[in-house]
């Protein structure tokens, strides 16, 4: 799902949970909205994270990271936060404390991995379920070709455009195994309101 998607769907979960809580306490509410709104959008912090650490990249601008990401030029795909082995241990720790941030942050999550899901398994054909399992990406050595394919994308101009629309999928091509995508080009025709050039 775009990142502008999550954000739209977490404020929408936030006010929900806003108006279901009128009658707690204010600062039980709001540790509860605080945690939903963690989990559901400032989560991808370990896109950030796999952006320098792992992928070593440089340039810390918006556009270049988002644009890094829906043009598919990741080369390993770690995403500590993105995982059901973690999410396990935070339901045991949010049952055995009853911290109501925590049970709020994985309410948030639940709802972006749920997203996730189903929009990103339009994006690849490997097991989108299995990919978010962290054991599952480490077998295969968080290599993105082998976990997330490499079909070439076409992405909007604007950055706001790519934000909220994210990438979409041109017709798969074929190319050498283990060779990453190459830049798009008009090879093919663009998508509605989407142009196959790069993020600028």
């Amino acid at each position: 799902m775009s990142p502008g998607g999550h954000l739209a769907t977490t404020v929408a979960a936030c006010t929900a949970a806003l108006a279901l809580t009128r009658t707690m306490p204010a600062g039980e509410a709001l540790a509860l909205v605080a945690g939903i709104a963690a989990g559901g959008f400032f989560i991808d912090v370990d896109h950030a994270v796999d952006y320098v650490v792992f992928e070593r990249q440089r340039d810390l601008r918006p556009g270049a990271f988002l644009r890094y990401y829906l043009e598919g030029r990741m080369r390993r795909v770690v995403l500590v936060l993105h995982s059901y082995e973690l999410f396990a241990i935070l339901g045991a720790l949010a049952w055995w404390s009853g911290s109501l941030p925590l049970t709020g942050y994985l309410l948030g999550a639940l709802m972006h991995l749920g997203l996730d899901i189903v929009f990103n398994g339009e994006q690849t054909p490997r097991s989108i379920g299995a990919f978010y399992s962290f054991a599952y990406r480490a077998r295969h050595r968080f290599d993105a070709q082998a976990l997330f394919g490499d079909e070439p994308r076409a992405v909007p101009q604007s950055f706001w455009a790519a934000f909220f629309l994210g990438a979409r999928l041109l017709a798969p091509l074929k190319r050498s195994r283990g060779k990453r995508p190459a830049a798009i080009t008009g090879d093919a025709p663009p998508l509605p309101s989407m142009t196959p050039r790069q993020v600028e």
